[in-house]
């Protein structure tokens, strides 16, 4: 019987066989990492600041935009929703991938613009992550940073538990190192 665990990991397989990468022959995924939730926060934020600002102006100092208040604040959501849904594209899309032989990092800068990096865990030097600031340790997210030998840095940005997902890549790394 297929459980919701089962469920959820068997589409986000799919999704992820679809969208983003192809995995290796033999090769698992183990986790996908998204940047905290919080950085969706300003633009939120932000975007309901503005619709405060347009309703004050509309009701509070009664300007009706020459007669078109309706029809300006139409145009206003449908605006702001393009800016939300485009942000949302790009939260939903920048994406830490850890499978079993390797970590891949799927960046979206913007709407038609992405890097993808990945390392193998025999190229991983050294894994850092940090936390700066208040709301980094009150909602437990931080940066975290793989080093190569070459000295090439992959650094993704706002990561919720850390903590946690220095332990997944270094119990994988671990559970993948050659036998002596």
């Amino acid at each position: 019987m297929l459980s919701a665990t089962n469920i959820t990991s068997i589409a986000q397989t799919i999704f992820t066989n679809l969208l983003f990468m192809v995995l290796r022959e033999n090769e698992k995924l183990i986790r996908i990492i998204r940047r905290h939730r919080s950085s969706l926060g300003g633009v939120l934020s932000f975007s309901a600041g503005l619709v405060f600002l347009f309703l004050f102006a509309l009701y509070y100092i009664k300007f009706n935009f020459f007669g078109y208040a309706w029809q300006v604040f139409g145009v206003f959501v449908l605006v702001l929703a393009g800016v939300i849904l485009s942000k949302l594209y790009l939260w939903r899309n920048d994406v830490l991938f850890i499978t079993d032989q390797r970590v891949i990092r799927h960046e979206q800068t913007g709407l038609f613009s992405k890097t993808v990096t990945e390392v193998l865990y025999q190229d991983i030097h050294e894994i850092i992550f940090n936390k700066k600031g208040f709301a980094s340790v009150v909602n437990n997210y931080g940066n975290l940073v793989i080093r190569t030998p070459s000295d090439n840095k992959i650094i993704f940005e706002k990561i919720p538990d850390p903590e946690r997902v220095v332990e997944i890549i270094n119990k994988t790394r671990l559970s993948n190192a050659p036998k002596l």
